[in-house]
């Protein structure tokens, strides 16, 4: 039986990565340093956000009631009055600019920005950003941004009635360093004399890990588990000149940690990724023609109805992912079957680990 070729590929990977975990099993567990599964306290970003002009773009610009005031205030600011009808050309276009302000950013720092329409424009393609004003919720301006405007995409016409190629999103830009920081964010790193640990996951035995690994380099005392998820850590009076050195060296500890029981499925585009340790209990499914029979004596019951039926899969109780997905590559299933049994096994409780959808 043919197999999609997209579905042969995915299938091979599967295989190849579930097969190379069950004969290493040293690789169950992954050392990790803390660093790599966590953030500090403090360590945040602020959103701020500004409204401005686009210019000189090649007539893909707007016209609306905004973008012209715009124009207008910008020349009044300028000391020139225009007219309405003095503003008639499509080279320029109404934007929003929003960026990321880093924690402990300071001014003189540079910054990305991103660009987007909020008029009719058709592209931002070759337009240069005047210069603008960001701020954050607290009304007060923290970074001015201007440039030239990247779209990373391009739009070419054609003469007559064909139409023309275009190539990713157009009305959204962006720039590179575009924005330079005028005021710092008052943060002070462990002000207090402590500072927390915030897990990416927040899970109590990981919690528990982090502050074991803690407590066997600088004793007992000086990390304590305030929630699931963050580990509160006092600096050493002897290390509190330099807290820095002393957070950056617990983020440079290692422990180990189980690979997470994960099924995460990419309905988009079709991706599947399998932890080592998903497996699959007794259960029985029927969809599209494909009937799956997982139970301790199907698979032998299972090996002689598909020579006959050829649409029924038996596997064994308790089996792993792997073994379901050879026997359904064996009956041609398709990319959008695999992901509704693995939808239908979570429903039915049978799938021993998360399933995560993007």
């Amino acid at each position: 039986m043919q197999v999609n070729k997209y579905f042969t590929n995915i299938f091979i990977i599967l295989t190849l990565f579930l097969s190379f975990n069950t004969y290493n099993t040293c690789y169950a567990q992954a050392s990790v340093r803390i660093k790599d599964i966590s953030a500090l306290s403090g360590n945040r970003e602020y959103q701020i956000i500004g409204y401005g002009l686009v210019t000189g773009l090649n007539g893909t610009g707007d016209k609306s009631e905004m973008s012209l005031e715009m124009i207008k205030g910008m020349f009044r600011n300028l000391g020139m009055e225009l007219s309405d009808s003095q503003v008639a050309s499509k080279n320029s276009a109404a934007v929003i600019v929003t960026s990321m302000l880093p924690g402990y950013g300071r001014p003189g720092e540079f910054i990305d920005v991103t660009i987007s329409s909020i008029g009719d424009a058709k592209s931002l393609q070759g337009g240069v950003l005047l210069p603008t004003m960001l701020k954050a919720n607290d009304g007060n301006i923290y970074a001015v941004a201007q440039g030239a405007v990247s779209v990373g995409g391009f739009e070419s016409g054609s003469s007559g009635s064909a139409k023309g190629v275009q190539k990713n999103h157009l009305t959204v830009g962006y720039i590179s360093k575009g924005a330079t920081v005028e005021r710092g964010v008052d943060d002070k790193f462990a002000k207090s004399g402590k500072f927390s640990i915030l897990l990416q996951e927040k899970d109590l035995i990981l919690s528990r890990k982090v502050k074991e690994a803690i407590d066997q380099r600088y004793g007992m005392g000086w990390a304590a588990i305030t929630n699931p998820g963050q580990i509160e850590v006092t600096i050493p009076r002897g290390l509190s000149d330099d807290p820095v050195s002393f957070a950056a060296n617990i983020e440079n500890l290692t422990l180990k940690i189980e690979e997470p029981n994960r099924v995460v499925i990419n309905e988009r585009t079709g991706t599947v990724i399998v932890g080592n340790n998903v497996r699959i209990s007794k259960t029985a499914i029927s969809h599209n023609g494909i009937k799956i029979a997982v139970g301790d004596d199907n698979k032998q019951n299972g090996d002689k109805k598909n020579a006959v039926q050829g649409t029924l899969i038996g596997v064994e109780a308790e089996t792993t992912v792997d073994d379901l997905v050879t026997a359904l590559n064996a009956v041609g299933a398709t990319p959008k079957d695999l992901i509704a049994i693995f939808q239908a096994l979570n429903a039915a409780g049978a799938l021993h680990g998360e399933l995560k959808l993007m």
